[in-house]
């Protein structure tokens, strides 16, 4: 029952985003495994470069695994997250689909007009939008506060200046332990 609707949404974001098909028709007929945590799917590129459920049965030529974690990191936009995306098999599959993922877009303005008309459509999702970019100021600062807490109140953080100057004190207490070494080398061979 899922699989049908899940196929029909992909087929409905794909026409939406037209773009996408160039990009994946290369790639008509493999499958890809996407694993965002304990769920786990099977999506196969078919022809005309669209994304339908696969069965489970079906061969992956890439597996890309990613954590709840990760996957909030990268619906925040963090640049590094895509990095850290574990990736097994077919590497240009797997950039060419990750390219089409992160610039794809649901518009749902466009769907929810189709049911409610234009204008209530608009107001919704211009609401929405606050919404979201409100719920994501207060993220930052309160992210921001906790940060501060561990730096200042209950120092479990590290400010980058403390680190970088523990760094030059460790660097300099190489190079002396160094140079103490080749004095007492010059000094036992002196004396012997």
């Amino acid at each position: 029952m899922l699989k049908p609707l899940l196929t029909r949404f992909l087929q409905h974001l794909c026409a939406q985003n037209a773009w996408a098909a160039a990009h994946l028709q290369a790639h008509a007929g493999k499958t890809i495994c996407v694993q965002v945590g304990p769920i786990k799917n099977n999506l196969t590129i078919i022809e005309d470069g669209s994304l339908v459920m696969a069965g489970e049965t079906a061969t992956p030529q890439v597996a890309m695994q990613i954590s709840l974690g990760l996957a909030l990191r990268l619906l925040a936009g963090d640049e590094v997250a895509k990095k850290q995306i574990q990736i097994e098999g077919d590497t240009q599959l797997a950039a060419d689909f990750g390219k089409v993922l992160q610039h794809m877009r649901w518009d749902v303005e466009d769907d929810m007009a189709n049911i409610i008309g234009d204008i209530p459509a608009a107001k919704i999702s211009q609401a929405v939008q606050k919404t979201l970019q409100a719920a994501t100021i207060q993220t930052q600062n309160a992210a921001e506060m906790l940060v501060e807490f561990w730096q200042e109140e209950k120092p479990i953080l590290a400010k980058k200046m403390h680190v970088e100057t523990f760094n030059q004190q460790v660097d300099a207490l190489v190079s002396d332990t160094a140079r103490l070494e080749k004095s007492l080398e010059k000094l036992i061979k002196s004396t012997n």
